[in-house]
């Protein structure tokens, strides 16, 4: 019984029709591809820096559009082509070997100082997104336009 002591009224819902064209069931049979979405990469942003220098903040509409459209690409791949033997697109480095204090910093203020392991992808020539693998989901933290997290000492890179 409601509060008041009157009987809840059940409301009646009538069945929706499905149309005949309409396919409907599991989304890992109905979506191309969707059979090995685990095996391809996928976004977390949960733990995206937004208050640091690779934060997200920093892009205008188009620039961000642009990363997105790169991310999509990457999506079609599984993370062993990603991150094949730290060949590109994609490689690993170790936490406390980042020459760049500043991002060392940045991960203790957003609390990620005990991760071991850090993740980039290549895009573009010196864009580097930067973040945390966990099986298939890449969880990113930052967008490093000039790659500055980890400088290359190779010219033009």
């Amino acid at each position: 019984m409601a509060k008041g002591g009157k009987p809840k009224k059940k409301l009646q819902v009538p069945p929706a029709p499905v149309s005949e064209q309409k396919r409907t069931g599991d989304p890992a049979l109905l979506l191309p591809s969707g059979a090995s979405s685990g095996e391809r990469v996928c976004w977390r942003f949960t733990h995206l820096d937004r208050e640091g220098p690779w934060g997200l903040h920093s892009l205008d509409h188009a620039r961000l559009l642009e990363l997105i459209s790169e991310m999509v690409k990457f999506e079609s791949q599984t993370i062993n082509e990603l991150f094949r033997q730290g060949e590109w697109p994609g490689k690993c480095h170790d936490v406390p070997q980042l020459p760049n204090r500043a991002a060392l910093d940045r991960l203790d203020a957003i609390g990620l100082a005990d991760m071991t392991k850090i993740w980039k992808l290549r895009i573009g020539g010196k864009g580097r997104l930067w973040g945390f693998l966990v099986g298939n989901v890449f969880h990113v933290v930052w967008w490093d336009p000039e790659h500055e997290v980890w400088p290359s000492k190779l010219r033009n890179t």
